[in-house]
């Protein structure tokens, strides 16, 4: 596949590049693929050259790939034009046998289960959730966090309770996250239908419901790839705000990224960061827009710079 586009196109399609040529099932398909879409355009190989900079600003990677990158490639895991530092983790376990019962994990952890109807499920950082296989139903409560399901087939169906919202499905694959009594579940596979009072929902692959109290529901196609970067230690920033960047890396650890004041949280950013890792996420910011990082022990502080 050859792309080819605006400059902001191809920092993100350096930045899947390079989470794709990072991630533990990368293939020689992928190093071949990877090389034609360097070659088709000058513009490409620019971006890694001129990011070459930032990549030995921040410290480069900590974990190396699988296998060897391409040469030229040895040293530019970044990407250019204002996009972040890819950081690929090891947050991810291996899947083990988990019976009825509750399952939850702490800031910072990830972990993988096969429920008792063989249902796949990985829990995020500071997840909790319960599981029930009655003779009628499959019924899994999200308590709070964030869970990737890939549902059995089974005769009964699969309820997934979070709040004033139930979803119902068979043998889909389902992200979904909630965050006290907000809720968003995507369909990643299959279809689910989501009930509230008076009325049932039916969302179709790659479609994701955004609810919450006292809001209208909201329905989008979100970029899959960005979505379940979190499943391999990672996160996608779309040009968000540094605040809602920040917000989002804290909840993978107890050292707490503070954005002190209003310029630097209106701030944008792209990129793609690896989680528990706050110090590094700084160091990237510091080279990419003008602010001035403060760490202590406790806590790094993002301000404008003066």
């Amino acid at each position: 596949m050859i792309f080819r586009g605006k400059p902001e196109n191809v920092n993100r399609q350096a930045a899947n590049w390079l989470a794709r040529l990072h991630a533990d099932d990368r293939s020689a398909q992928d190093d071949a693929a990877f090389r034609v879409w360097l070659h088709a355009d000058p513009n490409h190989a620019r971006a890694f050259d001129q990011a070459s900079t930032i990549w030995e600003a921040v410290g480069g990677l900590r974990d190396a790939p699988r296998a060897p990158a391409p040469p030229r490639l040895s040293r530019r895991a970044v990407m250019a034009g204002g996009a972040g530092l890819v950081l690929t983790g090891g947050l991810t376990l291996g899947w083990r046998q988990a019976h009825a019962g509750v399952f939850k994990t702490g800031i910072g952890e990830q972990r993988r289960f096969i429920l008792d109807d063989g249902t796949r499920i990985m829990l995020d950082t500071d997840t909790h959730v319960r599981f029930r296989a009655r003779d009628s139903m499959r019924l899994l409560t999200l308590e709070g966090g964030r869970v990737s399901l890939e549902i059995a087939r089974d005769p009964r169906p699969f309820v997934i309770d979070a709040g004033d919202r139930r979803a119902v499905a068979q043998a889909a694959r389902l992200d979904v996250r909630r965050d006290a009594d907000q809720v968003a579940l995507t369909t990643l596979q299959g279809s689910a239908q989501v009930e509230a009072p008076g009325k049932a929902i039916r969302i179709g692959s790659g479609q994701r419901i955004a609810m919450a109290a006292g809001r209208s529901d909201r329905f989008d196609q979100p970029e899959i790839d960005d979505l379940v970067a979190w499943q391999s230690g990672r996160l996608a920033f779309r040009d968000e705000t540094v605040a809602q960047a920040a917000a989002e890396m804290n909840r993978y650890t107890h050292r707490t990224l503070l954005v002190s004041d209003p310029q630097a949280a209106d701030m944008r950013l792209s990129g793609v960061y690896r989680v528990g890792d706050p110090e590094a996420f700084a160091r990237s910011l510091a080279v990419l827009l003008p602010v001035k990082i403060v760490a202590d022990s406790d806590a790094i502080r993002i301000s404008a710079a003066p």
